[in-house]
């Protein structure tokens, strides 16, 4: 999981970047990074799926600029809840393409 945080967390190029906005950009890189989970889920059974992550994502991205402004140790635990839920998506892909016939 520590690969995805530290994806998540990767800062801005810009040194003189403030605290909250890199955390603004960290939580748009979640956001894209569930976008593209989302529209990988293209199978009509995936539908579901597929809404509940955008559904999710959406909240996140309404709650950016909270999120950016919360306190660390906040903050921090939201990425953590993050990386896992990717985690848990992308083994779900990987458990799913073992199953799949050609």
């Amino acid at each position: 999981m520590s690969d995805i945080v530290d994806d998540l967390l990767r800062l801005s190029e810009d040194p003189h970047a403030d605290p909250r906005s890199r955390r603004r950009q960290t939580m748009e890189r979640l956001v894209e990074t569930l976008l593209a989970m989302a529209d990988a889920e293209i199978a009509p059974e995936e539908a579901q799926h597929r809404h509940s992550i955008i559904h999710l994502t959406m909240i996140i991205r309404d709650m950016t600029g909270r999120i950016a402004e919360a306190d660390d140790p906040t903050f921090a635990a939201i990425v953590r809840e993050a990386a896992m839920l990717i985690r848990s998506l992308q083994r779900r892909r990987a458990d799913a393409a073992g199953c799949t016939v050609h």
